[in-house]
């Protein structure tokens, strides 16, 4: 990440992401997600996964976490829950 940010900005790499993603089905997407998330940090693991589950209407918010945390060990997805601030069985529902 250096690299890119030595030679692009923030507006032109925001751009790059965008068109990215935009390519993307929702499946791929929740599919990059599941590869995703086991290897961030706790906290950047919390802000992928409150801005997917704020992008969703209210009533598929917990599908939603449930979906998104699958792939987690056990204790990671005790501490997204927490981060979150949501009791983990909240993601069941």
């Amino acid at each position: 990440m250096p690299a890119l940010w030595r030679h692009c900005g923030d507006d032109e790499l925001a751009a790059v992401l965008g068109t990215f993603r935009a390519s993307r089905t929702a499946q791929e997407g929740l599919s990059d997600l599941h590869r995703m998330l086991p290897a961030l940090p706790p906290a950047v693991r919390a802000s992928v996964a409150r801005a997917t589950v704020e992008s969703v209407p209210g009533s598929e918010a917990g599908r939603s976490l449930d979906a998104l945390s699958g792939t987690l060990a056990p204790e990671q997805r005790v501490r997204l829950c927490a981060d979150l601030g949501v009791p983990e069985a909240w993601a069941l529902r």
